[in-house]
């Protein structure tokens, strides 16, 4: 039998390697077909709604069975969901794609346009989002 701490912990760790590859997917997607048909800038600002679509219905089913039912816990564990996929993102760019380090920062700029860092501050919301839409059904 595992103890509490550690279930959570592989339960969460379960969660973030979820909403990581959907996104990662979403990302692969956009990279071969949303970047031909719409451009580069605007393919990234599209595909932001099913990134957070995506996030927000993992949630709406993984949340509860982490058992985080505060409003301050839902925050916290989406702030922690946010900076996991801060991390993957530069991990991704550096390690896999061989971006240097302008390029990686440059996804989190906004005065260029790209919306990465907007999405990442709504993610650390779609805890707490999808159980107020789950509290509705």
């Amino acid at each position: 039998m595992l103890t509490a701490p550690l279930e959570f912990t592989l339960k969460l760790s379960g969660f973030y390697v979820l909403v990581a590859s959907t996104e990662l997917l979403n990302g692969i997607l956009r990279t071969l077909y949303l970047n031909r048909a719409l451009g580069v800038r605007a393919a990234k600002r599209v595909s932001i709604v099913p990134a957070l679509g995506f996030c927000l219905l993992i949630c709406f089913f993984y949340v509860p069975l982490l058992g985080v039912a505060t409003a301050a816990g839902q925050i916290l564990l989406g702030v922690s969901l946010s900076a996991f996929m801060l991390a993957f993102d530069v991990a991704m760019g550096r390690a896999v794609l061989k971006m240097n380090w302008s390029r990686v920062l440059e996804d989190l700029d906004l005065r260029k346009g790209n919306l990465l860092a907007l999405g990442l501050l709504a993610m650390a919301f779609c805890p707490w989002l999808a159980m107020r839409l789950r509290s509705l059904f």
